[in-house]
């Protein structure tokens, strides 16, 4: 009994250490963000029963599963992120998994595989009155293409593809996904690897296209999102 105990509280330990390394990740990783000039203005946990005001369902079927966001098709935010003036660069970071079920599924076999694909996000997007937000905005497609390929598009036109096998979506593994527009350096992040960067002088920007989300192909879940703006000057201009 005293062998059981011992076990019993060596395990609580170590989860309880497990989540105080994630919150300190979390929080460094927040750090960092703000250090290098990024403000946090949007963060949702999902801890809730509805998917809630903030969101727009453009496509598909969203819902709040156990404290997550699940989903497939395209979700955008409801409102223009910052809200008010000036407008600003945007940067997402999400924690995404997949969550594909095969048809059939026996208890006592190995699970299937199963087809998961497009994980990914979009930043500066109009809202979905003007049209499709993957046309808009900037699209980065995580596992696209039937999870073969990471693609970049401008208002639907494609600015770079990255088809490395070691970069593409990994079935039930949690992936922390970081997308951003860096004052004209278009960056995306997966589990701290930096897929690809591109300058974009003439950046997609202003009130009109301020909107954030997401497009998934297959069922997702996502645990967290963080939104941060690098607002441009008061009096810069546009035109």
């Amino acid at each position: 009994m005293k062998k059981s105990g011992l076990h019993l509280e060596m395990k609580l330990t170590g989860c309880l250490l497990a989540g105080c390394l994630a919150l300190a990740a979390g929080a460094a990783c927040a750090e960092e963000s703000e250090k290098d000039g990024w403000k946090l203005l949007f963060h949702d946990d999902f801890n809730r029963k509805e998917l809630g005001e903030d969101w727009q369902v453009v496509n598909g079927e969203w819902e709040i599963v156990d404290g997550a966001l699940r989903g497939s098709g395209t979700l955008l935010t409801s409102k223009g992120i910052p809200a008010d003036y000036p407008p600003g660069f945007q940067r997402i970071e999400y924690k995404a998994v997949t969550d594909v079920q095969p048809i059939i599924f026996f208890p006592d076999r190995p699970k299937p595989k199963v087809s998961v694909g497009d994980m990914g996000c979009i930043i500066h997007a109009q809202p979905s009155e003007a049209g499709a937000p993957t046309r808009t905005g900037y699209f980065f497609q995580f596992g696209g293409f039937h999870n073969t390929r990471n693609n970049l598009s401008r208002a639907g036109t494609n600015l770079i593809t990255d088809e490395d096998e070691a970069n593409m979506i990994e079935v039930d593994k949690v992936h922390t996904i970081v997308a951003e527009n860096d004052q004209g350096k278009l960056r995306f992040m997966v589990d701290g690897k930096l897929i690809y960067e591109v300058d974009e002088p003439q950046s997609i920007l202003g009130p009109d296209y301020d909107r954030v989300g997401f497009y998934f192909y297959t069922a997702a879940k996502v645990m967290d999102v963080k939104v941060y703006v690098k607002r441009l000057a008061d009096d810069f201009d546009l035109d």
